[in-house]
């Protein structure tokens, strides 16, 4: 007896997707500026723009959004490649105290996130901080 399933389960599972456009959610609406999305939730981009103060008035700097990190590399399954697992933080910046910030604009915690958060803690010893 074997615990594997078979190929074509595995992709049929791994690829399951469908066809109409999904709505969010949890409500959220990306906001797209002169035609490019700037973030995906109003909250988000509040956010940004806040931040975006902060590092003009010097009190941060090297801000960036939608830092990739990888928490679990991509692998062969019963020898199917099955997708790693990353995690994406909405915002990354120094502080002038060289203080490195992690942040995520969060509306809901879902089970994902919170198993994502702790995975940044144990891979990368880094505070994911909620805003």
């Amino acid at each position: 007896m074997t615990n594997c399933l078979s190929q074509s389960q595995i992709k049929r599972l791994v690829h399951q997707r469908d066809n109409k456009p999904k709505q969010p959610k949890y409500g959220n609406r990306k906001v797209v500026v002169d035609g490019e999305k700037v973030a995906d939730s109003q909250h988000e981009y509040r956010r940004l723009n806040d931040l975006k103060v902060l590092q003009r008035a010097g009190e941060i700097n090297d801000l960036q959004t939608q830092v990739r990190y990888n928490l679990i590399p991509a692998q062969k399954i019963c020898g199917v490649k099955v997708r790693g697992t990353d995690y994406i933080a909405d915002f990354v910046y120094w502080t002038k105290d060289d203080q490195f910030i992690c942040e995520d604009a969060k509306g809901h915690k879902t089970a994902d996130y919170i198993i994502k958060r702790k995975l940044m803690k144990l891979i990368h010893n880094i505070d994911v901080v909620e805003v």
